[in-house]
């Protein structure tokens, strides 16, 4: 009966750990649509052509991104002990096919905005997700340390 209850407390906590994990991605996904809205500030036309290729853009990226942060962690000194050569060559193949992939998803996301938005939103746009980027390590950075005062 107690491993019942202790394996129904670790369940809860970990899908409870899971949809925090998830608001928090979507909040930040709503500010970075919100911050980008509001600096690039697209015509109704060009947001209605705009979103959707930008939406799918960043979903790939994100994905790619979290292949790459798997594939990291088993290519971690500890994890390739007893790794042997080829296998170990195999990841970082793997590692630099991903990087490649993030960089052709890049340039395609340029070549399917240039008919959207003008060159200089486009320049702008690349600014603007360094902009948001920073911004919110800011935010995070002065939440801990407000954090770490209390």
């Amino acid at each position: 009966m107690k491993k019942i209850i202790i394996l129904l407390s670790l369940f809860i906590c970990t899908i409870s750990f899971g949809q925090d994990f998830e608001r928090r991605a979507e909040r930040v996904k709503a500010l970075r649509v919100a911050f980008i809205s509001n600096k690039l500030d697209l015509t109704s036309q060009e947001a209605e052509k705009f979103w959707p290729i930008f939406n799918k853009f960043s979903d790939s990226q994100t994905n790619l991104h979290k292949q790459k942060r798997q594939l990291m962690l088993k290519l971690r000194p500890e994890n390739t002990v007893g790794m042997s050569d080829s296998a170990t060559l195999k990841l970082l193949n793997e590692s630099e096919n991903i990087d490649a992939e993030l960089e052709n998803k890049k340039r395609q996301f340029v070549k399917d905005l240039q008919g959207v938005i003008s060159s200089q939103k486009i320049l702008l746009l690349k600014k603007l997700d360094e902009d948001f980027k920073s911004t919110l390590l800011k935010q995070f950075k002065n939440r801990r340390n407000t954090s770490n005062k209390d």
